[in-house]
């Protein structure tokens, strides 16, 4: 008797995760220094990785950038490709006005191409940041660093401090900024899915001058990799010896954990002895660039900054030595007003008082000499301060609805 019994079929396997993106750049000599450049980026659990990182442009067009395409969204990896490209194809990026104006042309680019098949592609867009190498006027170089969104750019010293350079335009963020809330608790926080400004949506870009110095690291993230790490754990990542090597550590860690989203990171090492430079250095920067690269710089505005350095674009050499002249001209009025009362005309109350007050100004302006500019550290992970800044109030939505001006992430 024959078994007509037909065995059971196996279940069809789930498809493998596709593998991350990498590119390394490998070492670009550059104002007598390396350039050591890697990027990553993986999908995640998501059926699209909407994200895009361009390195190979440093060798092109000097500068680095890391798209988010919105999620949920039409095309976001189109909005993200097209933004990178957009870039790409612009003018020099060498001063902080020149960055805005990139951001602005990739932002009025996705819009129109999404205009032009709303169908397929409308409401698309991207958060976006970049680096890109300058000079200032006395030919030191320093990134101009511009963003959109919640892509993030995160500096490490030789000295391990970590350092925020950006501030993510969404509410959580604000909540932050305003001392709700911890900034480790800002990824899981109501509305850090919300963009406040985002590419293609018209969103303006911040921009701030960073200088560049040998043994410091730069890392641009998307809100794949900062939902699964925090700002410490980059730092620890940040010190690998090769920036290879710092982004598979990244890939590794939000793969541990679980990503969520679509996660992408691109390193820059920045070494010493980089020998006499291949590539030609970029043109210095007028000196009204600089003033406002300082003016304009969020350090200043928020206090959304891990340590603050104190090698900004003048460094603090330079306001140190008009308050020593202006305590030794108090020493030479000082010794006058001094002279006089030993010769008996010291007993006036006026000249008394004005003793006092030179004694009480010289003090002051002994402590600015001695005291460093207050800072916010986090250094091993620990806020040791609230931020100085309140943040504008979020403007409120019915439940389950963003408003307006946001663009809601799933």
């Amino acid at each position: 008797m024959s078994d007509d019994t037909q065995p059971t079929p196996a279940a069809p396997r789930p498809p493998a995760p596709a593998l991350p993106e990498t590119r390394a750049l490998g070492m670009v000599p550059m104002h007598g220094m390396l350039f050591d450049i890697a990027g990553a980026s993986a999908q995640g659990p998501r059926a699209e990785n909407q994200d895009a990182f361009s390195v190979d442009t440093f060798t092109q067009r000097m500068f680095v950038a890391v798209a988010d395409g919105m999620g949920g969204e039409r095309a976001g990896r189109v909005a993200a490709d097209t933004a990178l490209t957009a870039l790409m194809q612009g003018g020099d990026i060498r001063s902080l006005d020149a960055a805005r104006y990139a951001l602005r042309h990739a932002d009025e680019t996705v819009a129109r191409l999404a205009q032009q098949s709303p169908g397929d592609r409308g409401g698309m867009g991207c958060a976006l940041a970049l680096l890109a190498l300058a000079t200032d006027r006395a030919g030191n170089p320093g990134w101009v660093g511009a963003h959109v969104g919640d892509v993030r750019i995160i500096s490490r010293g030789p000295d391990g401090t970590v350092r925020l350079e950006t501030r993510d335009h969404t509410p959580a963020y604000a909540r932050w900024e305003a001392g709700e809330i911890a900034l480790d608790e800002v990824p899981d926080s109501p509305g850090s899915n919300r963009l406040q400004r985002a590419v293609g949506r018209g969103g303006e870009a911040d921009a701030v001058w960073i200088p560049v110095r040998p043994n410091w690291t730069y890392l641009l993230i998307s809100d794949g990799v900062t939902k699964a790490m925090r700002l410490d754990e980059l730092g620890e990542a940040m010190a690998l010896p090769s920036s290879e090597q710092i982004c598979s550590a990244i890939t590794r860690k939000v793969e541990e954990r679980g990503p969520d989203d679509n996660y992408t990171a691109v390193a820059v090492r920045v070494l010493g002895d980089g020998g006499g430079a291949t590539i030609p250095s970029p043109p210095p920067r007028g000196g009204a660039q600089i003033a406002a690269a300082v003016s304009e710089s969020p350090h200043r505005e928020h206090a959304n900054l891990v340590h603050e350095r104190n090698d900004d674009v003048n460094g603090r050499r330079g306001s140190i030595l008009p308050t020593l002249l202006s305590l030794l001209a108090l020493a030479v009025g000082g010794f006058a007003l001094w002279t006089a009362m030993q010769a008996g005309r010291g007993t006036d109350p006026a000249v008394a008082a004005q003793i006092d007050s030179l004694r009480a100004e010289v003090r002051g302006l002994s402590s600015r000499v001695a005291t460093p500019r207050d800072s916010l550290s986090l250094i091993g992970g620990t806020d040791t301060a609230a931020p100085a800044a309140a943040a504008a109030p979020v403007p409120s939505a019915p439940a389950g609805q963003a408003p307006a001006n946001q663009t809601v992430r799933p």
